[in-house]
């Protein structure tokens, strides 16, 4: 098992206390926000007090019963676009993983991440990394004044889909790149990193199992995703980093060269069905052994993971002088 983590945070799901909701706020002071509406997506940006944006993503809902749920936003800051993914819900069991992109007052991009309505495609989560590599003159390596960065900006998007043989599915989006070029986006079943372990003897609750999660971490030019495998009966750490394109060198034009993602796995762990990670929050030290809790109501629910194995649920109650503000850092800092 390869550990490349440092301490991060893996947030579960979307519940009241940990809810996943459709608002980002970006470095130049917008806060980004969508909403479903018959007509589409309304995309809003407001800054100050005062709103800067409304556009409409063209993507009616058009059929009787049909919605959008599940809305992330996410606005980089590098090519200055606006991503908004939802779940487009036609019917009880037949659904979209959709992907819009927002750049300069128009939208470059409207379309299903997910390939199969009937497979259910549900619960996506969002993640953006940026990555930035020096390249030396190659007449005068020596000079770093004349190095020449390449930068890139990515989108993370994961989700769930399936119903008996349920897997999770990856996508990256480089939004540096030309909205036709079909090798920006980078789209992988989760199950190919599946190579261990043995199925689960019965089946997951989908409150644990359904709701792949991003670390939210210090370093930004990389993504790690944990997320459940019904089919092993574990949890998995992905990882996926960038490299310069190796067919890039001195003979092409640097602002032609790109970033590729790498994909690998980095921890597994047993499977625990009994804790629902459905809005929880995980904290992953260095040493890869996780700490999982969420807030109820007075207390803080939490699992610790230690010798290959998960503790009893501990109920953590805020009283006595102790307040919530207090008791998530005490928790967290369980996580070595």
């Amino acid at each position: 098992m390869r550990r490349t983590f440092l301490a991060c945070i893996l947030i579960f799901g979307a519940t009241a206390a940990f809810a996943a909701n459709p608002y980002y706020l970006d470095h130049n002071g917008v806060l980004w926000t969508a909403s479903p509406d018959t007509q589409g997506l309304i995309l809003t940006g407001q800054q100050d007090g005062v709103q800067v944006v409304r556009s409409v993503v063209p993507f009616p809902v058009a059929i009787s019963g049909a919605n959008d749920s599940q809305i992330q936003v996410a606005a980089d800051d590098l090519t200055g676009k606006v991503a908004v993914v939802w779940q487009r819900n036609w019917t009880a069991n037949a659904s979209e993983v959709m992907l819009a992109v927002w750049s300069g007052g128009a939208w470059e991009r409207v379309q299903p991440l997910s390939q199969d309505l009937t497979v259910n495609p549900r619960n996506p989560t969002v993640r953006l990394t940026a990555i930035a590599t020096s390249v030396p003159d190659p007449t005068t390596p020596e000079d770093l004044t004349k190095a020449t960065t390449v930068q890139d900006s990515f989108l993370h998007v994961a989700w769930w889909e399936g119903s008996d043989q349920s897997y999770g599915m990856y996508s990256v989006l480089r939004l540096t790149g030309d909205p036709a070029d079909a090798s920006a986006l980078t789209v992988q079943n989760l199950d190919t990193f599946s190579k261990i372990g043995l199925a689960c003897v019965v089946p997951v609750p989908a409150t644990t199992l359904e709701h792949p999660v991003f670390a939210s971490q210090d370093a930004a030019n990389h993504a790690q995703l944990l997320f459940g495998s019904q089919r092993l009966c574990l949890l998995l750490v992905v990882e996926v980093h960038f490299v310069l394109d190796p067919n890039g060198g001195p003979g092409v034009i640097m602002n032609r060269r790109r970033h590729t993602p790498i994909f690998g796995v980095a921890g597994a762990f047993p499977m625990n069905s009994d804790f629902s990670m459905e809005g929880t929050r995980v904290i992953l030290g260095a040493n890869l052994n996780p700490v999982a809790y969420r807030v109820t109501d007075g207390a803080v629910q939490y699992v610790t993971f230690s010798n290959q194995t998960w503790s009893p649920i501990h109920t953590l109650t805020v009283s006595n002088g102790l307040t919530m503000d207090q008791a998530i850092p005490l928790v967290e800092n369980l996580a070595r």
